[in-house]
């Protein structure tokens, strides 16, 4: 097969639909993904294009490259949007439709008015460096910390795009080309070459992109929305794991279940919405104290937080657990009305080798409910640690729900 212009026609109209279809197996699986459902119709729009102009010689000639042009604006504009969305960057559409709608009116004109192969073929090369270069300043310039990599070898494939544009702006078009794209000549049929190779380098850099969002889309599902905390799943999960390996290694694991005090009193007295700032007051006290801590730190529920200390002996998390009151008597959360002073009930278990982290968490709410039951408050003991006294008190506790 010769590398003629109908072969990369022919090869690009394949590599679109390829690339088309895997990205709309991926809206399969991630449904309501709005930045994924854009660069879906993007890249069908790109197909669209390609085989409109891969029909040329067996369409009506004005229609076909004025629905061509269109698909192809089309996608640039999806695109671009996409980028935007995914960066998080507010852009009104009314932006690119402008500059969509001017390319269509110059390739309309010439076309139709003035008809001139050449000058249509430097506006689409404008156009497509104006947009491919918008689209490489959203990635450097507002590209997330923890996405920088991904983003820069996106921009550099869009960028190494508008350059090959941009020369194609300064190539002549052979003088018998007529209105024959297939004619334009040699210098042109390289940078066709070209294209097709960017086309597939975007691929992988969307490609990239979609994976770093497939990773946020996980620390989602992992992460507690109001308080950022891991989340009752993902805490119990972790926890787990790091309890088998701890065992292995032969080291102390201790749990801390801590449960706010009369936090339905903060609700009833300020409102849901207090009750929310309380917990993420809260919450941020306990990152704070654990910065470079290798502990695990989880919102378990309700006004319930689980903290699992690796390696720490009994004495080691009293300790901690009492740093943890005194830090919450000395910081109040800041409210409308004013400071308001929070207190917490603790309960500790330690591991001894049998049983799982359920076991432990169970171990932990019976000696909180103990610890409740003991008085709340700044003066309060508010920690009590899993004895010999466990299933007793589970059974207490069993009783006083159902009474």
């Amino acid at each position: 097969m010769s590398l003629d212009f109908p072969t990369i026609t022919v090869l690009g109209f394949l590599l679109c639909i390829g690339i088309a279809v895997g990205f709309s197996l991926l809206l399969v699986v991630l449904r309501g993904q709005p930045v994924l459902r854009q660069w879906t119709a993007s890249l069908w729009l790109l197909t669209l294009g390609v085989t409109l102009l891969a029909l040329r010689p067996y369409l009506p000639l004005a229609p076909a490259i004025l629905a061509g042009n269109a698909a192809m604006a089309g996608c640039a504009v999806l695109m671009l949007r996409g980028v935007a969305l995914h960066l998080e960057q507010p852009l009104p559409l009314w932006w690119p439709l402008l500059m969509a709608a001017a390319f269509m009116a110059c390739i309309f004109a010439f076309l139709v008015l003035w008809p001139d192969l050449g000058v249509r073929l430097q506006v689409f090369s404008v156009f497509t460096l104006l947009v491919d270069g918008w689209i490489a300043w959203l990635l450097l310039r507002h590209a997330p910390l923890q996405q920088r990599t991904s983003c820069r070898l996106a921009a550099a494939v869009f960028l190494a795009e508008a350059a090959l544009y941009a020369v194609r702006l300064f190539l002549p078009v052979a003088p018998d080309a007529g209105e024959d794209i297939m004619r334009t000549g040699t210098p042109m049929f390289v940078t066709y070459i070209a294209g097709v190779m960017l086309e597939l380098a975007r691929c992988f850099a969307m490609v990239l992109l979609v994976e770093r969002m497939l990773v946020d889309l996980r620390r989602t599902a992992r992460t507690d929305g109001l308080t950022g905390l891991l989340n009752r799943s993902a805490v119990l999960a972790d926890g787990q794991a790091q309890l088998q390996r701890l065992r292995r290694q032969g080291r102390p694991l201790a749990l801390l279940l801590v449960d706010v005090d009369h936090f339905k009193q903060i609700n009833d007295r300020w409102g849901h919405l207090a009750g929310d700032q309380v917990l993420s007051h809260f919450a941020a006290l306990l990152q704070h104290d654990l910065q470079g801590d290798d502990t695990l730190l989880g919102r378990y529920g309700g006004e319930e937080f689980v903290l699992v200390l690796a390696g720490s002996t009994q004495g080691e998390a009293m300790a901690r657990a009492a740093a943890i009151r005194t830090v919450l008597q000395q910081k109040p959360a800041r409210l409308g009305t004013g400071p308001v002073t929070v207190t917490a009930s603790i309960g500790l278990a330690m591991d001894d080798g049998h049983g799982d982290l359920s076991t432990l968490l169970a171990a932990a709410d019976a000696a909180l409910y103990r610890a409740k039951a003991a008085g709340r408050g700044p003066r309060s003991p508010g920690l009590r640690h899993a004895g010999g006294d466990f299933a007793s008190a589970h059974r207490r506790r069993r009783r006083a729900r159902v009474s």
